[in-house]
């Protein structure tokens, strides 16, 4: 009984089928495009995503030689933080304003967001959904539903409004413990519950492909299709992770950084660092949900005009660790670590005539690293210290890049078979839905353990100290304090 896993990037639409065993029987992807209209803005076309549903479903099909019959079910994850105005029929009326997207900073400070972050574990920010529905209201945009972008692809497939309870637990508006839309929170945002998808479990059936899903999908209408959720919780799943332990570390677009806790657990920080999650199992995401990571390593590979990200590596391994004095803070889409500042931007620091390439591209590396162990730092006072570092996403493919962060972290680092795992994490939810596996740890059993290990093998310490010198030292320069 093949399942479909599909993982809605900001990249690339990514399509696995998998056996009982959860074994790759077939992957393929169709990439996608991000518009940046102006600095902190960032959009995509929802009808993009759904032209490139059939073609990267049927690539994925035919490197399994299998039928679209075979197709028992299929399950949507993909990019939190988006949010899509859609009419009655489900239809879209604006560009998607992705996780990326930093426009709505005024209507970030409806609430009180030491109220916000109590309530929903979430810090008061202009990615998430509730202060973008705002702005486009504010902007004219009469929505019946804000979707996100997983929950809008179910809508489109199969006519159900459902959001699983980790995706909702992003929107900035539902209240964790009671796992329910917070009307306070509601009335701040100008929002009511029925302009928001109804709230699910990630492995319930949201439904079957009507004759409109049919021809998205290029899959027999009647096929079963899961809730979903966020590739943020997609990736650690399909990682085999179900219980407290490792950090998860997701090197795609964006670097998210998380682990599981049993009970709701919350960043008592004065400026909270991380947010905490629902997670698909039961158990709580605490993460940072992200800065521009592999965006910035392709901004870098750009710049200094190479090939690819190989060349990259190459180039960056001439340089001597700490650069030679040359940190980058990793800002390119607003700051997320070490403190959530929308306005504040990139920089790369102690440049002379004696540095070179080698050392700009070292130090995008590393920074992006330093970043990481902001997170680590923040999780290990919260009593939840990781006992090693699991690194997901493509960025896992580098072996410098992999070193580099284990010397970083002061931790053992360990690369998955298959670091790709947010479209296996879906075809895991698939086949719970399809009766496959009778929950998801189940399913976690069946996933190939981490292959390639990375101890740590030199400090870094001293160039981390220089980073956050320089970034307190770049705080009135901020648009907002750092």
């Amino acid at each position: 009984m093949p399942v479909v896993g599909i993982d809605l990037g900001t990249q690339s639409c990514k399509v696995v089928v998998c056996d009982d065993d959860l074994r790759v029987l077939g992957q393929h992807g169709v990439s996608l495009t991000t518009q940046l209209p102006q600095p902190g803005w960032a959009e995509q076309d929802p009808r993009a995503w759904e032209a490139a549903l059939a073609p990267a479903i049927a690539g994925a099909l035919r490197a399994a030689r299998l039928a679209p019959a075979d197709v028992s079910a299929l399950a949507i994850v993909g990019q939190l933080d988006g949010c899509v105005a859609v009419d009655a029929s489900g239809a879209p009326l604006h560009p998607c304003l992705i996780w990326q997207d930093r426009r709505a900073t005024e209507e970030a400070t409806r609430a009180p967001s030491a109220r916000v972050f109590a309530l929903t574990g979430q810090v008061a920010d202009p990615s998430h959904l509730a202060p973008k529905a705002a702005w486009l209201r504010a902007h004219g945009v009469a929505a019946a539903t804000f979707h996100q972008p997983v929950s809008y692809l179910v809508e489109r497939l199969t006519g159900t409004s459902v959001v699983d309870l980790a995706l909702a637990s992003s929107c900035m508006v539902l209240e964790l413990a009671r796992g329910q839309w917070s009307q306070p929170l509601l009335d701040a945002f100008e929002l009511t519950a029925s302009q928001l998808p109804a709230i699910r479990r990630s492995c319930e059936i949201a439904g079957t492909l009507t004759a409109r899903g049919a021809d998205l999908t290029g899959l027999p209408a009647g096929t079963v299709v899961a809730v979903g959720t966020g590739d943020d919780f997609a990736n650690p799943l399909g990682a085999g992770i179900t219980q407290p332990g490792p950090i998860a570390v997701t090197l795609g677009t964006a670097e998210v950084v998380g682990t599981l806790a049993r009970t709701i657990v919350l960043d008592s920080s004065v400026e909270p660092l991380v947010e905490t999650h629902a997670y698909p199992t039961g158990a709580w995401f605490v993460e940072n949900p992200g800065w521009l990571s592999g965006g910035a390593v392709e901004w870098v590979v750009a710049l200094l005009g190479l090939a690819d990200a190989r060349a990259l590596d190459a180039l960056a391994a001439t340089a001597p660790p700490g650069c030679d004095g040359v940190t980058f803070v990793p800002a390119l889409a607003g700051a997320m670590t070490p403190v959530w500042r929308p306005h504040a931007r990139g920089t790369l620091h102690g440049l002379a005539p004696s540095h070179g390439p080698a050392h700009v591209a070292r130090a995008v590396l590393e920074g992006l690293a330093f970043g990481c162990r902001d997170v680590k730092e923040r999780l290990a006072a919260m009593g939840l210290a990781g006992d090693r570092v699991v690194l997901l996403g493509g960025g896992a493919n580098s072996a410098l890049w992999a070193q580099l962060r284990a010397d970083a972290l002061g931790l053992r680092h360990e690369v998955v078979a298959n670091p790709d795992t947010s479209p296996l994490g879906a075809a895991m939810i698939a086949s719970v839905a399809a009766g496959i596996h009778p929950d998801l740890e189940a399913a976690a059993t069946r996933v190939t353990p981490p292959h390639t290990v990375f101890e740590p093998q030199r400090s870094l310490d001293e160039p981390y100290e220089r980073y956050r010198r320089l970034v307190a030292a770049l705080a009135p320069l901020s648009a907002s304090r750092w």
